[in-house]
C-alpha cells in the first residue's frame, strides 16, 4: 500500500460569513484582560500569557490517498496562520512520503522529523504537520487491516473514554454560572474554566462562584493560562483544595517556568496538569524528569499525530504521571484520534471535548454519522481505523483558500 497522493485543506468558520480567503477574516487579537483596581497586587505585571487568536476558528484537514484506493484522515492544529501548516505539507513533507510504503508509520515519522530536526523545526507548526499525516496514515492502515486504532495499538484497557467539557460559555458571572448548568444538563460530569486574569481575589471569587454551580454533580477543572507567578499560584492552589470538587488546575505558569513547576507539584494536593506546548517525547522527558506535574496534557494534533502521543502517554506511564487529551477547538478527527490513544493507554485520565460539539460548526455535524454522548463518555466501537466518515457536503462548506 503505497502513497499515492497527501492534501491538505484549510478549514475556516469564516466561510459561514462568505469569506473565501484566510486573510480578509483572520482578525488576530490578544484576549482582553480586566483592568486590575488600585488596591490589587498582581503577581505578574505584563501579559505575556497571552497568545494570539484569530476572529474565526480554523484547522487543517490533511488526506492521504493510497495507491489501493484507501483514503486516510488525519487533521492538524492549525488556529493560527493555516496556511503555514498548508505549506510545509504540501512543501516539504508530501515530497518526502510519495511512493513510500504507507504502512512503515514509525519509519515514515522519523522522516518527517528528521528532515528539519538541525533546523531547530522540533515543535510548533511542523510538528502540527507531522501530526496531520501521522493521523491519516493511522486511519489509513486501519482500513487496510480492517481493525480499529485501539486495536492496531495494542488493544483496550476501556472503550468507553471519558471526557470533559472544554469551557463554561458566557462574559458574565451568571452567564457561566448558566453555562455549567447547561453542560452538566448535556450529559457531563466534567467541566473546565478559565482563570488568570486579574487579581487573585477576584479569581477566586469567579471560581468558588462557578465550583457551587457545580456542586457534588461533578468535577471543576481550571485551567489559569500562565497567568499567575509561583506565589499567587500557590496562594490559588491552596484555595483549589479547600472547594473540594476541583480534580486539576492546569497551566497555572508560563510553560518555561520549570522549576516554578516543581516546587507547586511538591507543595499542594490538587492535581498539577500542564503539557499541550509539549509537543515531543524529548521535552516531556525533561519535564518528568524533573518531576514539574501530576498530569500531561498533550494534544494529539499538535504533538506529532498518534505516533508520538502515544510514546508520550507511555513516557508517562514509566513515571507514574497520568495524561489527558488536549483537544481545543477542533473536529471530531482530533478528538477521536486522543480517544484511541486513551483507549490504548493504562495511564489515561480524560478527554477534553470542544465546547459546542453537538451543534457547533467544527462538531459532529462534520460527521456522516454522529458521535453519541452519554453519561460523560464517548464509547469507541470496532470500526477500522479512527471510526468516522466526514459529512462531505459540511466539509466543503468550510474550506477557504
Amino acid at each position: 500500500m503505497k502513497i499515492a497522493a497527501i492534501t491538505c485543506d484549510i478549514l475556516s468558520t469564516a466561510r459561514q460569513r462568505g469569506a473565501t480567503r484566510y486573510e480578509d477574516t483572520a482578525g488576530l487579537k490578544f484576549p482582553q484582560v480586566a483592568s486590575q483596581s488600585a488596591q490589587s497586587f498582581p503577581g505578574r505585571a505584563d501579559t505575556r500569557h497571552l497568545c494570539v487568536y484569530p476572529a474565526a476558528r480554523s484547522t487543517a484537514l490533511i488526506r492521504v490517498q493510497t495507491d489501493s484506493g484507501i483514503e486516510g484522515i488525519g487533521e492538524a492544529h492549525a488556529p493560527v496562520a493555516p496556511r503555514v501548516v498548508k505549506t510545509i505539507v504540501e512543501d516539504l513533507l508530501t515530497p518526502l512520503l510519495i511512493g513510500e510504503d504507507a504502512r512503515a508509520i514509525a519509519v515514515l515519522w522519523d522522516r518527517m522529523f528528521s528532515a528539519m530536526r538541525l533546523r531547530s523545526h522540533t515543535q510548533g507548526f511542523t510538528l502540527e504537520a507531522i501530526a496531520g499525516i501521522d493521523i491519516a496514515l493511522w486511519d489509513a492502515l486501519g482500513k487496510h487491516c480492517g481493525e480499529p486504532i485501539w486495536r492496531l495499538l495494542g488493544g483496550a484497557y476501556r472503550l468507553q473514554i471519558p471526557v470533559y467539557s472544554s469551557g463554561t460559555p458566557g462574559q458574565t458571572l451568571e452567564s457561566r454560572r448558566r453555562g455549567i448548568e447547561n453542560v452538566l444538563n448535556e450529559g457531563f460530569s466534567v467541566v473546565k474554566t478559565s482563570c488568570g486574569r486579574g487579581a487573585v481575589s477576584e479569581q477566586m471569587h469567579l471560581v468558588r462562584q462557578l465550583s457551587d454551580a457545580v456542586g457534588d454533580r461533578g468535577k471543576l477543572l481550571v485551567d489559569a493560562h500562565g497567568g499567575f507567578d509561583l506565589k499567587d499560584a500557590l496562594r490559588f492552589a491552596r484555595f483549589l483544595e479547600g472547594l473540594g470538587n476541583v480534580e486539576w488546575f492546569e497551566d497555572a505558569l508560563l510553560p518555561e517556568d520549570h522549576r516554578g513547576y516543581r516546587t507547586l507539584a511538591q507543595s499542594t494536593g490538587i492535581r498539577i496538569a500542564v503539557g499541550e506546548t509539549d509537543c515531543n517525547r524529548y521535552v516531556v522527558r525533561d519535564r518528568l524528569l524533573n518531576r514539574e506535574c501530576d498530569l500531561l496534557l498533550p494534544d494529539v494534533c499538535r504533538a506529532g499525530g498518534i505516533s508520538e502521543t502515544l510514546r508520550i502517554a507511555q513516557l508517562c506511564d514509566v513515571f507514574g504521571v497520568s495524561w489527558a487529551s488536549h483537544v481545543s477547538t477542533s473536529t471530531p478527527i482530533h478528538l477521536l484520534a486522543g480517544l484511541h490513544i486513551g483507549a490504548a493507554t493504562p495511564n489515561f485520565f480524560i478527554s477534553e471535548c470542544p465546547s459546542g460539539f453537538a451543534h457547533g460548526p467544527f462538531g459532529n455535524g462534520l460527521l456522516a454519522d454522529p458521535l453519541p454522548l452519554e453519561n460523560g463518555h464517548i464509547t469507541l466501537t470496532e470500526t477500522p481505523g479512527l471510526g468516522i466518515a466526514l459529512n462531505e457536503a459540511a466539509i466543503a462548506d468550510l474550506i477557504i483558500t
